[in-house]
């Protein structure tokens, strides 16, 4: 399976407010999950900020964070290395949240197995 982009260069829009920013395609439509391969969080703004990834089934119900607070300063990357290779569940969802919205630019990459 060839990888494809998850999230596309996509930030929060609301300061540390969890949103969703991929879904992983349901049983109905044949989906058996999704594999994270890459993971950045660029951060283009005038000062550091925060985030936090999450992984949820299909419940919906809020889980732990896969890569706990991580803080980003101006003008550097991370590549939450606690992220890469695991899979978010049939209907689940990839989300995020920063400390501050718009600061923070995530770019995803995995393959939908």
């Amino acid at each position: 399976m060839a990888d494809i982009v998850l999230v596309n260069s996509v930030a929060n829009t609301l300061d540390d407010t969890i949103e969703k920013f991929y879904d992983s395609p349901s049983a109905s439509s044949g989906g058996q999950g999704t594999r994270i391969s890459a993971f950045t969080a660029s951060n283009n703004s005038t000062a550091s900020s925060t985030y936090r990834a999450y992984i949820y089934d299909s419940s919906g119900a809020l889980k732990a964070a896969v890569v706990p607070q991580k803080i980003v300063v101006k003008d550097r990357f991370d590549l939450a290395p606690s992220i890469i290779g695991h899979v978010i569940p049939v209907g689940g969802s990839l989300r995020m949240e920063s400390s501050t919205a718009g600061a923070i630019t995530f770019r995803v990459t995995g393959s939908e197995l």
